[in-house]
């Protein structure tokens, strides 16, 4: 499942969503390598869960972080179909991995316990120069697993995430984004709640 529905929006149009959910005009190929990083981190939280402090509870993530040409990114949107549609990471030819990884946790009694971090991934080095446009894009795939001791219960999701490498501050400069987030949370009901924000402090 697409959480960030980027390219529904995009198809055949020059206007993208940013992260805030307006609406930015995109021109087309527009070399901005200053709006990429050297580096990036990771970081995945579970915010919330019912069985935090239950000793049976854990959390699975496998993910992986990928950058997409701009080019090959709508290139590849004209081949999808019409209509609402989720694509895999394989959809998108000529994306670049950027890192991958699995962790299994089972101490969460606080946050930063369920917190996964990676950091200083290598980013605007493994993209060649001229792909260093405005509005490349961030994929980042994700499958996790869940169990609440206290709920009894374990929970599955997959899905990708989609943004770009730059990030709007006060809505008027872009700036390289430093971070890539995934935010999770686990209702009392046992439905999980997901998205690519910085989880509150």
């Amino acid at each position: 499942m697409i959480k960030y529905l980027l390219t529904i929006l995009v198809c055949a149009c020059s206007a993208v969503p940013a992260p805030s959910q307006t609406m930015t005009m995109r021109q087309p190929n527009l070399y901005a390598p200053q709006l990429y990083a050297d580096k990036i981190d990771f970081s995945a939280t579970l915010v919330d869960l019912p069985g935090a402090q239950n000793k049976q509870s854990y959390w699975e993530l496998s993910y992986q972080l990928y950058f997409i040409p701009e080019a090959r990114y709508y290139e590849a949107l004209r081949g999808f179909p019409q209509g609402g549609y989720d694509p895999t990471p394989e959809e998108f030819p000529g994306r670049i991995l950027l890192a991958t990884g699995h962790q299994k946790k089972s101490r969460l009694a606080t946050p930063p316990e369920r917190t996964i971090l990676l950091t200083a991934v290598n980013f605007k080095e493994k993209v060649p120069d001229a792909q260093r446009t405005k509005f490349g894009i961030l994929l980042t795939a994700y499958s996790v697993k869940i169990f609440d001791g206290e709920l009894n219960k374990t929970i599955y999701d997959s899905g990708i995430f989609l943004t770009h490498p730059y990030e709007t501050q006060d809505q008027k400069q872009d700036l390289p984004r430093k971070t890539l987030y995934l935010t999770f949370s686990v209702t009392p009901k046992g439905t999980l709640n997901y998205s690519q924000l910085r989880p509150r402090q």
